[in-house]
């Protein structure tokens, strides 16, 4: 894939996000989620988005940074998720692995695992 394509794939996964779409049509039937620092995974189109959906639901603050884009990868990075008063919050860096324009896998490194903690 080149950088446009896989740009245009992910421009298409935050547009579904953010009209409440099913953005679930731009995953693999096996996609996976894995948050890395706590080992917890889910798989699977309907889980995955559930999972993302819950996410959401959970992070009540946040700053991100702007979606970096290569050919087969897209990261984006965050921090300051549902910060106490002193400021301090979680911090995350999501990478997605994307091919023939649809995502493969996606992984998030940080704290933000704190938010699925059972």
């Amino acid at each position: 894939m080149t950088v446009q394509q896989t740009r245009a794939t992910m421009d298409r996964y935050f547009e579904l996000m953010g009209s409440d779409g099913d953005f679930s049509e731009l995953f693999v039937d096996d996609v996976r989620w894995l948050m890395v620092d706590s080992g917890q995974e889910v798989r699977g189109r309907a889980v995955v988005r559930e999972y993302v959906d819950l996410l959401h639901s959970r992070m009540m603050s946040g700053e991100q940074r702007e979606l970096v884009v290569t050919e087969e990868h897209a990261y984006l990075e965050g921090d300051s998720v549902n910060a106490d008063e002193s400021g301090r919050g979680l911090s995350w860096c999501l990478v997605y692995d994307v091919k023939d324009g649809v995502i493969m896998d996606m992984r998030c490194y940080g704290t933000l695992s704190a938010l699925m903690a059972t």
